[in-house]
């Protein structure tokens, strides 16, 4: 099996060129290593940061429409279009495709599972519209990052707990300025971050498990994408001016770390850790002494560009080896980056739109790759509930109730005006005594009605059996009696009521008269 790498481009027209009928504004998929086309997803206008793929699905919200386009690319068609309460602002999806996440124009998280069609919405969490979102590598956690400069950390088995309160597990609010990009590191425990970028020239890698910053970097200007390498060496940064800053972990604070020699080269003004502290594994990165400590990022060092690439850098993304960086400008180009070099390797396509989203999926074909899959996953559209429908609740959850169960009964109930009623009681305590005594006695019981419906028993099985009979036959009169009183209450206040209404109206009341007590709930 030949290995494939493919990447996929969303181009997004301005609104003035007429976006929803563009024939600019689609998604298509490139593969890698033959830099050649091999599928288009049409009649897409798919904003930043708002496509997500899994093995088997493309989602892509709109920028002119309240829906998400959900694609299959097995048959490189539309497979359904998702009508959504709001305007959609960002999107992702676990790796599996089963956890689709999305981020709204009001604040709100929205999760949908698409096997089973749950869907749950957060409150209004954020202060301002949703721009940035990702699920970590284990499918645990969910960051959103919001003009509001707050980037909230989620826990996705929490939000789909039915009924469970939606609120996020901590809040990371370093940033001054709205988040422009949140990406998820690809480890997990403790090695596990997230970097955010933000409009006020900054970069900040997290711990988002414990909350805590691991690192602030200070960018020469605003920066407007982020990607990250795929073993989390270090990161890059797209700008306005369509330059490309990289930056390494094992190159930041007052110390480089040459990895697998053990060896820490001090910078000058700066003293290396002794013992332990020089060890490969210990990435200045995570030196708690330092954390505090912004790094400045604007010398020369790392930064990319080459001649006629002068518009922004709006979505990028690395390939698997880590050799290659795919980049997407405004003026429509698709670039591929040699990232040991920071020189351009060549153009992957031209558009006639800005690019919008880049998105580099997982190889396929290695040897110890499972054989494919012969049946698609199917993709449940969400079941609203009517709060979502009218996006007027705080927080909703997908109506998951099974239908309606069809009861088989060995008896035949007879049917009762009001099943709540005190005469539908005394039927049911009449029901239980009789099923009581035909399985504790050899004879069955007789009910004399001239008696008041006394029961008797002609033999029991023990003594137990006749005390528990006669208790239930003084509860039975009990209930009798308060009937008897109900009934007496009830007839007052139906002519007490019909009186009222005789002053009021005369010929209700008349009818009122006709339908006697028992038809005054009707």
């Amino acid at each position: 099996m030949t290995l494939t790498e493919l990447v996929a481009v969303a181009s997004h027209p301005p609104p003035s060129s007429g976006a929803s009928a563009s024939p600019e504004a689609y998604i298509s998929l490139h593969n890698l290593h033959t830099f050649t086309q091999t599928s288009t997803f049409k009649k897409s206008c798919t904003p930043q940061n708002s496509l997500a793929l899994s093995p088997t699905h493309v989602f892509a919200a709109q920028s002119d429409k309240s829906v998400l386009n959900v694609y299959n690319r097995s048959k490189n068609q539309l497979e359904t279009t998702i009508p959504l309460p709001e305007q959609l602002t960002a999107v992702t999806c676990s790796s599996s495709g089963g956890i689709v996440a999305m981020g709204t124009n009001s604040g709100r998280v929205n999760v949908w599972e698409t096997s089973s069609g749950r869907y749950t919405s957060t409150p209004l969490s954020h202060l301002q519209k949703i721009t940035a979102i990702t699920i970590d590598p284990t499918s645990t956690f969910l960051l959103t990052g919001s003009l509001d400069t707050n980037i909230l950390v989620w826990s996705l088995p929490h939000l789909l707990l039915p009924s469970s309160t939606k609120k996020p597990l901590r809040t990371l609010e370093y940033h001054q300025q709205p988040i422009v990009s949140v990406i998820c590191g690809h480890g997990t425990g403790p090695s596990a971050l997230a970097i955010s970028a933000a409009a006020d020239s900054s970069v900040i890698v997290w711990n988002y498990q414990d909350g805590s910053l691991l690192r602030t970097f200070s960018l020469s200007s605003v920066p407007t994408c982020l990607a990250l390498d795929p073993v989390d060496r270090g990161f890059y940064v797209g700008f306005g001016d369509g330059s490309i800053q990289q930056i390494e972990f094992a190159k930041v604070g007052n110390r480089t770390v040459e990895l697998g020699t053990g060896a820490a080269e001090p910078s000058a003004g700066g003293n290396s850790a002794g013992g332990d502290a020089e060890r490969s594994y210990d990435s200045p990165l995570y030196r708690a002494d330092e954390r505090n400590i912004p790094i400045t990022t604007n010398g020369v060092a790392g930064r990319w560009s080459t001649e006629g690439h002068d518009t922004a850098v709006t979505a990028m993304d690395v390939v698997f080896q880590g050799n290659y960086l795919v980049a997407g400008t405004e003026s429509g180009s698709v670039n591929i980056w040699d990232t040991a070099t920071g020189q351009l390797f060549r153009t992957l396509a031209t558009y006639k739109a800005p690019i919008s989203n880049v998105k580099i999926l997982p190889p396929t074909g290695f040897s110890d790759n499972a054989p494919a899959r012969t049946s698609q996953l199917t993709v449940v559209p969400p079941r609203y509930h009517e709060a979502v429908k009218a996006a007027s609740g705080n927080q909703v959850d997908v109506d998951t109730t099974m239908p309606p169960m069809s009861l088989q009964f060995h008896s035949t109930l007879n049917p009762t005006p009001d099943p709540f009623s005190p005469s539908a009681d005394l039927e049911a305590i009449k029901r239980g005594i009789a099923y009581f005594n035909s399985t504790s006695s050899s004879a069955a019981p007789t009910i004399d009605e001239a008696k008041g419906d006394r029961i008797t028993i002609t033999e029991f099985k023990s003594t137990e059996d006749a005390e528990k009979i006669e208790s239930l036959e003084k509860e039975l009169a009990v209930m009798k009696e308060r009937y008897k009183r109900l009934s007496e209450v009830q007839k007052q206040t139906w002519e007490e009521h019909t009186k009222w209404v005789m002053e009021v109206d005369k010929e209700k009341a008349e009818k009122m008269k006709e339908m006697g007590p028992e038809g005054m709930g009707e």
